[in-house]
């Protein structure tokens, strides 16, 4: 952000470099922005402010902009022998921004100028990202940090029918952390301001959070999530042997320990089977036995530590058994390295299913669409398989978030309204769309503030006559934003993926209203049964854009059949389009997941 860099530059002038003499820190910085083939706006922006930063925090830093291979390689290369020179003790970190891609399970960085037409000009044109971390092996010093912000749309993935999207996961060898700015296999986007969503959480954590390197990243992932509402989730993959802090302050004396103990095992009866390790709901493509391990580290939780079998007394400990806990961690979708021999301390379970992200099942499965089709000529002989297409099956990873209970209600708008001194767009416009006799067709004057059919709207009722923009407004203006589809389906369906958000039967859509229901209307819906209005009162906007026209779900009040009501059905519309029954609610991203709670009940019974 322009804020972020100005106040960088200033504190640069001013203030004396931290000096750390102890340790000589070396940096090698590279943003690339100007491809002639999908230019960046803020790869040579990142650059810049992530190398002003570690200047400020000791680093003796070389920067390249909008390098071609040569420029790369000469610049990598230099860096390897000034890590060489500095000695064992030295820090070195490598920071990356641009375009990246694997091919057949290698990284590669892109230069400006690379021409990929197919798959063997990629060793010839890009640069491995194997080779910048043989540099710095090659340099032996004690620790090395690569920061790869490399994980945007591909535009030469055409170029090779094996080039995956996103980065492919590297093994960091001993001493060294590799960071990524998102999740294996996902792509990263640039922000909407000079600078990544990644590189401005980088450059605030390295400088305020005086902690060790591995609980920086771990603030930078929080960042990230809650600016990108959970759609880009980093991670990091490290094999640190010692500590590293970007901040002196955050060093502790050597007479005080950081490490945590270690709690003894409580071992099963010898007759039992031995542990076996069990990573629950494994991410699709990787196998089981290892998920586990690369998730913890993601996310910077520990992981679940066996209790101590025997107490001070010699009575046994209260634990929760590993059996109770690997089926619940498998539901809620928690990758952990759970052993079902073992037992656990309820605390640390509570905290994994409170806090930890959890890997979800969206959509529809073809059996499923084949059902609703069937739902859906149940009620009207006017249906189409190709109505319910969009709905394939897909994978998302969801940080902890909460939705508003209910639609947000006419009252709720106007007190928004008046003390904003809002428009609506179809306030400006002078109209808005209504059904009249079958057919969508403007309405002079039709807004939110007359239901948009010439009538007024009752304060209870979901408000209706609202753009997307409009619904955007309306939650920054409380502090909150709209949520995305994943988010909102997760909330509708829970774990369980239940057709409709309070089960499998369709009774209480089956039916049209003759009016629009009360927003607190219907029976409790969602994951804790903590939603009202889910299905069948509005369309509710999310943030989420297919083929350029937003999403909304849920259904509404005018939907005469109850396929269409659906937690899994989507509905596409111009963001600009205010209309009768489409409304929204808000969605907030929270320290811990609302139904924790009830989730570790069911393991404490």
């Amino acid at each position: 952000m322009p804020l972020i860099r100005l106040v960088l530059f200033v504190l640069l002038a001013g203030v004396p470099l931290l000096v750390h003499a102890a340790e000589p820190r070396i940096a090698l910085v590279i943003g690339n922005s100007d491809y002639a083939s999908g230019p960046l706006a803020n790869p040579a922006n990142d650059a810049k402010l992530i190398a002003a930063s570690l200047t400020s925090l000791g680093f003796d830093v070389v920067m390249r902009r909008n390098a071609d291979q040569t420029t790369m390689k000469r610049a990598i290369q230099d860096f390897g022998a000034r890590l060489d020179k500095a000695g064992p003790s030295a820090v070195g970190l490598f920071f990356y921004a641009g375009h990246g891609m694997q091919l057949n399970g290698r990284n590669y960085l892109i230069p400006t100028a690379a021409r990929i037409e197919r798959e063997g000009d990629v060793d010839i044109e890009a640069v491995s990202a194997d080779w910048v971390i043989a540099q710095m092996r090659y340099a032996r010093n004690r620790l090395n940090i690569v920061v790869l912000d490399a994980c945007r749309n591909n535009p030469f993935a055409r170029a090779s029918r094996s080039a995956d999207r996103g980065l492919a996961v590297m093994d960091a060898p001993a001493g060294i952390l590799i960071a990524y700015s998102t999740a294996p296999g996902s792509v990263a986007t640039d922000g909407d301001g000079a600078d990544s969503p990644y590189s401005e959480a980088l450059t605030r954590a390295m400088r305020d959070v005086h902690e060790p390197v591995e609980q920086v990243f771990k603030r930078v992932r929080i960042s990230v999530m809650n600016a990108t509402a959970g759609r880009q989730i980093p991670w990091e993959s490290s094999s640190l042997t010692g500590d590293f802090y970007f901040s002196s302050a955050g060093r502790r004396p050597d007479t005080e320990s950081s490490a945590r103990p270690v709690p003894e095992v409580t071992r099963p009866p010898a007759a039992q089977a031995p542990p076996a390790a069990i990573a629950a709901n494994a991410s699709p493509g990787r196998d089981a036995g290892s998920s586990g391990s690369w998730w913890s580290s993601v996310f910077g939780l520990s992981k679940p530590e066996p209790a101590a079998a025997v107490a001070a007394t010699g009575a046994p400990a209260a634990t929760i058994a590993g059996t109770k806990v690997v089926p619940v961690f498998q539901s809620l979708g928690v990758t952990a390295d759970v052993d079902a021999a073992l037992s656990y301390a309820p605390a640390t379970i509570r905290q994994w299913i409170a806090t930890a992200p959890r890997r979800v099942t969206l959509g529809s499965t073809p059996e499923q669409i084949r059902a609703a089709f069937a739902m859906c000529r149940g009620y009207s002989s006017a249906c189409r398989l190709d109505w319910y297409a969009d709905e394939l099956v897909r994978g998302a990873t969801l940080a902890p978030f909460d939705l508003d209970p209910a639609p947000v209600s006419v009252r709720e708008f106007r007190q928004f309204a008046e003390a904003a001194h809002y428009t609506t767009e179809a306030e400006t416009n002078g109209y808005a769309y209504a059904l009249v006799a079958g057919k969508l067709v403007e309405v002079s004057g039709g807004s939110w503030k007359n239901a948009v059919k010439q009538r007024p709207a009752a304060d209870e009722s979901a408000v209706v006559g609202v753009t997307f923009q409009d619904a955007l407004a309306y939650c920054r203006f409380r502090g909150a934003r709209l949520p995305t589809e994943d988010e909102w389906e997760y909330a509708a369906r829970g774990p369980a993926r239940h057709t409709f958000p309070w089960g499998e039967n369709p009774d209480p859509v089956v039916n049209a209203a003759t009016a629009p229901p009360p927003a607190n209307d219907g029976p409790a819906e969602g994951i804790g049964g903590q939603y009202r209005g889910l299905a069948g009162n509005v369309w509710q906007w999310v943030d989420t854009k297919v083929n350029g026209r937003k999403v909304l779900k849920g259904g509404s009040w005018l939907e005469p059949n109850p396929a269409n009501k659906r937690a899994a059905t989507r509905r596409y519309e111009l963001a600009h389009r205010a209309d009768e029954d489409s409304g929204f609610r808000c969605a907030r991203t929270i320290p811990a997941w609302s139904d924790a709670d009830q989730w570790f009940a069911s393991l404490a019974k």
